[in-house]
């Protein structure tokens, strides 16, 4: 659930902008003395009687507040309830509770009954606590996390730098009250609440945290777990197995409201992290302790037997990790947007990335998420490498030191045995053989991790029960199950901005309760097709498209008849290292322009505009026909849509691979200097999009050079060792004509 917290400052002017005459403290910061709650309670009915504003969501956040710090709690309430039925705030789930410390202050306030204040409070949490229909309360306390003492700092510094001569700017007026008024509450009713709160939680709910499981071979895993004491009978359980810790209040308030379900929930982390002793070695192990964690769980007296897994990312990962050799107890699983281990991460196609190193250094006993957020050290690192021309190996370096992790993995540019020991391979699939739910989005950057697990399910159990959902999603949207109305610039269709949690656990009562299948998922294959406002469903992949448009790439054309055979030459000197990196996160999908890094260095191939629409559904596949100077090369490809009205779409995420790696993944295989050689393109992005008529289809055709890759000289050694010594002559590739793409597309 995503919570929009209305507790303090937003950015609500109004439409008068004098200065309002206010008597400050005189340098005193006692906000709670007389004269100052005088003033500002004056200052406040200065504002409200001149308050205006055209923007109505903001004028109901601002006024309710003013006439409950005015003592008008009955106006105070009915703009509350205003903003409450204001369209982006009707439909939210947890409606019913937005403003709720606000509310029962003054349903508190308005009670003429002769009892304390304290239990004036308590009798209109209660009548709140019984009004609510959803799932609304497992949240409450996210709307007392504002502390006395720290808004009271915050009005102290805001006295002493926004009040000037004893005035002070509307603007700055109405932030004023909106922060007293917002302390005035906390002070008098957040220990109330929170134990009001934390009652409410004992009465429904169990929480056991601290728990150290000890694995047949000595290790420790530490795991918390949340049960519904109102459910008395043993119940199906859903197990997080991730590297992340989760155990804050955020996740807690979601594993009540999954708990009210029905299910006992359970957060389980691989070794060393949280309260584990253990090495953290990421990846290294879940396919023995998720099994062992499920193993535990299925003896538990609150437990009848039955566990799914559900999570995204690694603890997407950390499922198929589980399925390798499949626990009896585990009846289904819900992976989102998986890491395929050696697939998409840390390498994909067989090339690694600087980003590999980044997410090694936040997975610590506690997660680091303040070192990865940092954006400006990452991108000193990343240029400060490419800069350099170091080896990819000495990355770790410019860190601040050796990576075990990091250097283990490097030693395994193909994919060997090793990643092959972590995650279901070839036969493992035919013994998978419980009904699955993949989710990912067609900008999901382990997209092809999660397509790696279904397609070879699929190839080697023909009676895999295997459900696929898709749609115009980010990494994270798809994890979180959060989707929004937009992603990088594109307003996605409103019938892709759907609750994929809620499906989940839709599945979840389906397979481990016996209701009904999720109406939303209507076949096995469930994808949303960008630009036309619809879902559609199939049998299986192949079955969603009809034929396949084929390009030849032609100098700088898309040809759809095959061109006599000539080429064009491209040159790439890795020895040039002017285009550093400045963001990670500037990316639009659509834009006027085409996103300026997609365009370094790139060669451009235009199709003419189609007389008729149609829809991409599925990968492009192709074959590359070349010739370089050198022994190897990693090829990048882009795929936008341009609109009749001149805009570009960026239709998947960016496709990149070793040429000595395109006839097998597992095996390298050097190309031959000056001798034309085939590179098949495969393992790229799926997608799905109506492309309107008089649109154009541009693909851009490179070789990867920038700070946020492990940049392939050529050599023929191992790319980590070679540095911008081996640089030497440029890269010359003559790209043939008779070069094609073939997309799969549905056209009636």
């Amino acid at each position: 659930m995503k919570i929009v917290h209305l507790i303090l400052i937003l950015s609500s002017l109004n439409s008068f902008s004098q200065n309002i005459y206010f008597k400050s403290n005189g340098g005193d910061t006692d906000i709670d003395n007389k004269t100052f709650v005088e003033n500002i309670k004056l200052l406040n009915q200065k504002v409200l009687h001149g308050y205006s504003n055209n923007d109505t969501t903001k004028f109901y956040d601002n006024v309710f507040r003013f006439y409950i710090l005015d003592g008008d709690y009955k106006n105070g309430l009915y703009y509350l309830n205003k903003l409450k039925n204001v369209p982006e705030y009707k439909m939210l789930d947890y409606n019913e509770i937005i403003g709720v410390q606000f509310e029962l202050y003054a349903l508190a306030k308005l009670d003429t009954e002769k009892n304390s204040f304290s239990e004036k409070y308590a009798n209109v949490f209660n009548k709140k606590i019984n009004s609510l229909k959803g799932s609304s309360k497992f949240f409450l306390k996210d709307y007392f996390i504002n502390k006395e003492q720290d808004l009271k700092i915050q009005i102290s510094k805001f006295l002493n730098t926004d009040i000037v001569n004893d005035n002070i700017s509307t603007p700055n007026a109405i932030k004023l009250c909106r922060y007293y008024i917002a302390y005035l509450i906390a002070k008098e009713t957040n220990n109330i609440a929170k134990t009001l709160i934390e009652n409410l939680d004992k009465q429904s709910f169990s929480v056991k945290d601290s728990i150290i499981i000890t694995t047949k071979k000595g290790k420790e895993i530490a795991l918390y777990y949340v049960l519904n004491k109102k459910i008395k009978q043993p119940k199906p359980s859903i197990l997080n197995f991730s590297t992340y810790v989760g155990n804050n209040d955020y996740f807690i308030s979601a594993a009540k409201l999954n708990a009210d379900r029905g299910y006992n929930i359970i957060y389980a982390f691989s070794r060393g992290i949280y309260l584990s002793k253990d090495e953290i070695r990421p990846f290294e192990f879940e396919v023995e302790d998720v099994n062992e964690v499920i193993d535990w769980i299925s003896k538990q007296t609150w437990s009848n037997g039955k566990v799914g897994m559900i999570g995204g990312s690694y603890d997407g990962f950390s499922q198929w990790a589980a399925t390798k050799n499949l626990h009896p107890a585990l009846k289904t699983i819900i992976p989102s947007a998986s890491v395929g281990f050696g697939i998409d991460f840390p390498m994909y196609n067989n090339c690694f990335s600087p980003y590999m190193l980044r997410w090694l250094t936040h997975v610590k006993k506690e997660t680091d998420f303040g070192t990865f957020d940092n954006e400006k050290k990452w991108l000193s690192i990343y240029n400060k490498y490419y800069k350099t021309g170091i080896a990819f190996n000495k990355l770790d370096n410019l860190y601040g030191g050796t990576n075990h992790t990091f250097q283990n993995w490097l030693k395994h540019p193909s994919f060997d045995s090793y990643w092959q020991s972590k995650i279901p391979y070839k036969k493992d699939f035919a013994k998978i053989n419980i009904p699955i739910l993949t989710i990912t989005g067609y900008y999901d950057a382990d997209q092809r991790g999660a397509m790696y697990y279904y397609n070879n399910h699929l190839k080697y159990n023909k009676d895999a029960n295997h459900y696929f959902v898709i749609g115009p999603y980010g990494h994270s949207e798809a994890v979180s199950g959060i989707t929004s109305d937009k992603y990088k610039g594109y307003k996605i269709d409103s019938v892709a901005n759907i609750d994929l949690k809620e499906i989940s656990f839709q599945w979840f009562d389906y397979i481990l309760r016996g209701q009904e299948k999720p109406e939303f998922i209507k076949d096995k294959v469930n994808y949303q097709i960008m630009g036309t406002n619809k879902w559609k469903s199939a049998p299986s992949v192949d079955k969603i498209s009809n034929k396949k448009l084929k390009f030849f790439l032609n100098k700088t054309r898309l040809e759809k008849i095959k061109p006599s055979r000539d080429f064009i030459i491209q040159d790439i000197d890795f020895a040039k290292r002017k285009d550093t990196l400045q963001s990670f996160n500037d990316e639009k999908i659509l834009d006027s322009v085409i996103y300026k890094r997609d365009l370094i260095e790139k060669l451009v191939f235009e199709s003419e505009a189609f007389n008729d629409s149609f829809e991409i559904n599925g990968s492009f596949t192709g074959n590359l026909k070349a010739s370089i100077n050198k022994k190897d090369m990693d090829i990048t490809i882009n795929i936008y849509e341009k609109l009749p009205n001149g805009q570009y779409f960026k239709l998947t995420h960016e496709h990149f691979a070793r040429a000595s790696y395109s006839k097998d993944n597992t095996t390298r295989d050097l190309l031959k200097p000056n001798k034309i050689e085939t590179i098949h393109i495969k393992n790229t992005f799926f997608t799905s999009r109506k492309i309107e008529k008089d649109s154009k289809l541009i693909i851009l055709l490179g070789v990867r050079k920038s700070p946020d890759v492990q940049i392939n000289y050529g050599t023929g050694k191992d790319v980590s060792e070679e540095t911008i010594a081996d640089a030497k002559e440029p890269l010359e590739i003559k790209w043939y004509n008779d070069s094609y793409i073939e997309i799969p597309i549905s056209k009636e």
